[in-house]
């Protein structure tokens, strides 16, 4: 058996997806997405609210500080909770359903530079 048979692809997908971020203090969270001038948005899903299909001009960074979604985009989808990383390179088509509980997130309009982002 091919030891790589369970490999789950969209783990992979680093145009997208980075490691878990601490939101338990987001104001250090805040100024790391903060670009030099301009701001972030806080956006809050109420349960089953979806962003079909959509692309954006710029990078975007979100960051989940409560509730979940399910992310999905053209190689596979995934449920993102709270601390979840969403790195979104521009012309990315891309979309999610706010889950059970909704989700409240932070959105950069650039490409973060986060502790662990390559």
């Amino acid at each position: 058996m091919n030891q790589h048979s369970n490999f789950d692809q969209t783990e992979t997908d680093f145009r997208i997806f980075s490691m878990e971020t601490d939101t338990s203090d987001l104001a250090p969270l805040i100024e790391k997405l903060l670009p030099d001038q301009g701001a972030i948005e806080v956006q809050r899903d109420v349960p089953g609210k979806e962003h079909a299909w959509h692309t954006h001009d710029t990078d975007e960074t979100l960051v989940i500080i409560d509730g979940s979604v399910r992310f999905y985009w053209d190689r596979g989808e995934k449920v993102c909770g709270k601390g979840t990383v969403i790195s979104l390179p521009a012309g990315m088509p891309h979309g999610s359903l706010a889950l059970d509980d909704g989700a409240t997130y932070l959105i950069a309009f650039h490409a973060a530079k986060l502790t662990h982002h390559v």
